[in-house]
C-alpha cells in the first residue's frame, strides 16, 4: 500500500528507444515497430521474419564448427553399429538432450546407453565417478550433451584408460556454455558455438538445441532432412526451462516446439501435462508447469527417471513416471517452503540482517537440490542478493543469487580466501567453505557488497518498454502482440506504461487474492486484472486517478474476446504522489515545532499545494476527532494515515489528507484528549481519555504552528 501512496518502493524505469529507420510495411502499426526497434530489429525484412517464424529459417548446421566431423563419425558409428554412450546433465536441458540423441538413435537400433551423473555425489559435467564407470565400459563413441567444454582432464583420462586396454574411443563433445581455449578438451572433435572464430551465426542455443541441430546435420546427410523436427518438443521444453534468450533459433525451435506439445508431443510429454492439469500450453505453462517437474528429478532422486520419461513409448510406464516426478516436485516444494520459512524467520528475527546488503543464511542438513531456489525467493523476498548453505559437519556448501549490478562471483574471487571452492557466473553461483568461517564469511561478503551495492540497487524496479496513449491500448495492438510470442528473456512480453487513468469501479476476486479493475481511457472503460494484490482494495477508491504499468492481452470468456490489462504495478498519478511525499516530509517535521515552517509554505508558493492542505481549522478537528471515535482499530501506520483521511474526505466531501489528520491527532494530545504512542511495530495507537472538558484551541502550540507556516514564517 506504501507504494500506491507514495510510489517509492518500485523504481519504474522506461527503456530508451532506438533511433531507427521507420519501418514502411502496411502490416507493422506503429505500436508494434517501436516493439521490434526495443528488440534490434533494423528493418522490415527482419521485421517481417520476426513476426512470421519460420523452421525454414534455422541455420545450416554444418556452419558449426566440428559438426561435419561429427556427423560423419556418427554416420559411421550407425552403420557398424557401434556401441555409444550419450553424456548428459541432470537439469532439464540436460536431460531433454540426451533424451533426443537416444530417442534419434534408437529409431536406428543403435545399441545406445547414457549416462546422467548424480548432483549430490557427483555434480555437475564429467565427474571422477563417471570416468571410471566408462573406462570400465567397452564404448566406441561418447556424444557428451549440455556438458563437457571444460573436461580436458577427464577427457584425457578415458582416452588413456583405454589406451591401457588396448581398445579405441572417440569422444565427441558438445555443450553451449562459454569456453576457455586452454581449458577446451582435446576430443575427437568439439561443437560448441562460443569456440574462438566459430563461424556459427547463433551463439545462444541452449544443449538440447544444439543436439537438435546435431540430430538436424544427421539427418540431412541420411536424406531424411525433416526427421529432426520428431524432436522440436524436447528442445522446446529445454530452451524454455534454460532461461536461454528467446530470440533467433531459439524463437524458432521454442515456438515450433510449442505447436508440436500442444499437438502430438512424445508420449512422455504428454503423461506430463496430463499429470500437470494444463489445458493451455505456452512459454509460460511450459516453464512454470513442466520444466519443475523435469528438474525435480534431478533435484530431489535421480535425473535418469526423466530420461525414462522422455524416452519410452509405453503410456502406462510413461503415466507412472510422470506421476512420480509430480510427487517429487510436491515433495520438492514442501522441503523448499520449509527451508525458505526458517530462513527467513532467522532474517527477521537478528535485526543486523536489516542493515545487510547480503543475505547470508544456513542450517543443518539443508537439502543441496533446493537452496538454490530458496536463495532466489529470499532475493524476489528482500531484494538483496542471499546466500543460502547447508550445514555438514564442519563443511558448508551453498547456493547464492543476486540482484542486477552486483556480479556475485566476481565477490566470491574477492573473498576466495577463505572459501574452499566457488563457481558461477554474475547472478548466480555455488560455494563451500569450513562451517567454522561462517560468520567472518558473512562480514567479508557484507564488507565487498558495501563497495558496490547502493541503495538504489536495494530498491526493486520495474522495466518499462514503452510509455504509451490512449490509442495505443485496443484488443487489435493485443492480438498482434500475441504474435511476438513465445515470450521469455530477450523476447519478454512487452510492457506498457499509461497516466492519469480514473479507477471506475473495483472488486476483490479469487478469495480475495486479486484486483479487478475498470479504468476509464479517454472515455472508454477497460477491465484490467491486478493479481495477488486484492489486499489493495482496502486503500483503493474510485475516482482515484494512477498511473498504471500493464501488459495488454486478449481475455477470452464463453468464447467471446476483449481486451484485458494486466497490471504489474499502479499508484496515484505523480503529482498525488509528489504531494503525498510533500505531506509525509511536513508530518515529520510537525513533530519538532523548533524547526524552520518557511520550509512547509514554501510548498505552497511552489503550487504544490494550497493553504487549505495544511490549515487545520475547527471543522476539521471535529471532523477528525468524530472519525477516531468511531475507529474500531485504533492503531495505524503512516500510510495507512492517508487512507483515513481519504475515508473522511469521500464521505464529507471536505479537503482532508493524511497531514491534516496528523496534525489533529497531535494537537489533540497536546490539549489532553487523548494519548498518541508510537509501538515498536512502528504503528502509532491512539489512547482517548474519558471526562475531558472542554478546551480552547488557540492554546495549541501545534495549530498555532501550522497558522504561522501558511503566513510563511517562524512562529
Amino acid at each position: 500500500m506504501k507504494n500506491y501512496y507514495f510510489g517509492n518502493e518500485k523504481r519504474w524505469l522506461l527503456d530508451e528507444l532506438p533511433e531507427v529507420t521507420r519501418l514502411q510495411s502496411d502490416y507493422i502499426p506503429d505500436l508494434i515497430y517501436r516493439i521490434l526497434a526495443q528488440r534490434g530489429i533494423k528493418d522490415q525484412e527482419e521485421a517481417l521474419a520476426f513476426l512470421n517464424p519460420s523452421l525454414e529459417t534455422l541455420h545450416d548446421p554444418f556452419l558449426m564448427d566440428g559438426m561435419d566431423t561429427a556427423v560423419d563419425r556418427i554416420i559411421d558409428a550407425i552403420k557398424n553399429n557401434e556401441k555409444i554412450l550419450v553424456y548428459g546433465d541432470y537439469d532439464v536441458d540436460g536431460v531433454a538432450a540426451t533424451s533426443i540423441l537416444v530417442r534419434f538413435f534408437r529409431t536406428h537400433n543403435i545399441q545406445i546407453e547414457y549416462y546422467i551423473p548424480d548432483r549430490v555425489d557427483e555434480g555437475y559435467g564429467i565427474s571422477d565417478i563417471a570416468v571410471e564407470y566408462i573406462i570400465n565400459n567397452d564404448y566406441d563413441l561418447i556424444i557428451t550433451v549440455d556438458c563437457g567444454i571444460t573436461a580436458c582432464e577427464q577427457v584425457k583420462a578415458i582416452y588413456d584408460g583405454y589406451r591401457s586396454k588396448g581398445r579405441k574411443i572417440d569422444i565427441i563433445v558438445t555443450d553451449h556454455h562459454q569456453c576457455n581455449e586452454k581449458m577446451m578438451p582435446e576430443a575427437l572433435v568439439v561443437i560448441d558455438p562460443h569456440v574462438p572464430d566459430c563461424k556459427y551465426p547463433y551463439k545462444n542455443l541452449c544443449g538440447a538445441g544444439l543436439a537438435l541441430k546435431l540430430v538436424q546435420g544427421i539427418c540431412m546427410r541420411l536424406n531424411i532432412p525433416d526427421k529432426y523436427k520428431d524432436y522440436l518438443d524436447l528442445a522446446a521444453l529445454a530452451t524454455i526451462a534454460d532461461i536461454v534468450e528467446l530470440k533467433g533459433e531459439n524463437r524458432i525451435i521454442a515456438k515450433y516446439g510449442i505447436d508440436k506439445i500442444s499437438s502430438n508431443p512424445c508420449t512422455g510429454i504428454k503423461s506430463l501435462i496430463k499429470v500437470s492439469q494444463l489445458n493451455n500450453i505456452d512459454a509460460y505453462s511450459v516453464s512454470f508447469g513442466l520444466a519443475p517437474k523435469v528438474n525435480a528429478a534431478g533435484r530431489m532422486g535421480d535425473a535418469k527417471l526423466a530420461v525414462e520419461l522422455f524416452t519410452t513409448d509405453d503410456r502406462e510406464e510413461a503415466d507412472r513416471i510422470a506421476y512420480l516426478l509430480n510427487q517429487s516436485n510436491s515433495k520438492r516444494k514442501e522441503i523448499q517452503d520449509e527451508i525458505f520459512e526458517s530462513a527467513v524467520k532467522t532474517i527477521e528475527e537478528n535485526p543486523r540482517y536489516k542493515s545487510d546488503k547480503v543475505l547470508v543464511v544456513w542450517g543443518e542438513d539443508y537439502h543441496h537440490g533446493v537452496i538454490g531456489i530458496v536463495a532466489s525467493k529470499l532475493v524476489e523476498c528482500y531484494h538483496k542478493p542471499a546466500i543460502v548453505l547447508s550445514i555438514e559437519d564442519e563443511k558448508a556448501v551453498g547456493s547464492a543469487r543476486s540482484i542486477d549490478g552486483f556480479n556475485i562471483f566476481k565477490a566470491f574471487e574477492e573473498v576466495s580466501d577463505i572459501l574452499i571452492k566457488y563457481g558461477g557466473h554474475e547472478r548466480a553461483g555455488g560455494l563451500s567453505l569450513r562451517t567454522e568461517d561462517l560468520r567472518t564469511f558473512r562480514e567479508m561478503i557484507n564488507i565487498c557488497a558495501g563497495k558496490y551495492i547502493t541503495d538504489e540497487m536495494l530498491t526493486p524496479a520495474v522495466n518499462i518498454n514503452l510509455e504509451v496513449t490512449e490509442k495505443d491500448i485496443s484488443i487489435e495492438n493485443a492480438r498482434l502482440i500475441s504474435r511476438l510470442e513465445p515470450f521469455g528473456p530477450g523476447n519478454q512480453m512487452p510492457v506498457f506504461c499509461l497516466r492519469n487513468k480514473v479507477i471506475e469501479s473495483k472488486k476483490v476476486i479469487g478469495n480475495g487474492k486479486h484486483l479487478s479493475l475498470c479504468l476509464n481511457i479517454n472515455g472508454k472503460l477497460v477491465n484490467a486484472i491486478y493479481f495477488g494484490k486484492g489486499y489493495l482494495d482496502a486503500g483503493l477508491f474510485l475516482g482515484d486517478v494512477v498511473d498504471i504499468i500493464f501488459t495488454q492481452e486478449v481475455n477470452v470468456w464463453q468464447n467471446v474476446e476483449s481486451l484485458q490489462l494486466r497490471i504489474l504495478d499502479m499508484r496515484l498519478n505523480e503529482l498525488e504522489l509528489k504531494r503525498n511525499r510533500f505531506f509525509i516530509k511536513a508530518l515529520h517535521q510537525a513533530e519538532c515545532l523548533d524547526s524552520d515552517c518557511n520550509w512547509l509554505y514554501n510548498g505552497i508558493i511552489d503550487k504544490l499545494i494550497d493553504n487549505d492542505d495544511i490549515l487545520v481549522n475547527r471543522n476539521d478537528l471535529a471532523l477528525i476527532y468524530k472519525y477516531i471515535i468511531r475507529m474500531e482499530q485504533k492503531t495505524f501506520s503512516l500510510t495507512e494515515l492517508f487512507i483515513h483521511s481519504k475515508k473522511i474526505e469521500k464521505n464529507t466531501r471536505k479537503n482532508m489528507n493524511g497531514f491534516k489528520f496528523f496534525i489533529g491527532l497531535l494537537a489533540f494530545e497536546e490539549l489532553g484528549l487523548l494519548k498518541l504512542e508510537l509501538n515498536p511495530d512502528e504503528k502509532y495507537e491512539i489512547i482517548i481519555y474519558d471526562d475531558v472538558g472542554k478546551v480552547d484551541l488557540n492554546d495549541s502550540e501545534m495549530l498555532n504552528w501550522v497558522r504561522s507556516a501558511v503566513r510563511g514564517f517562524k512562529p
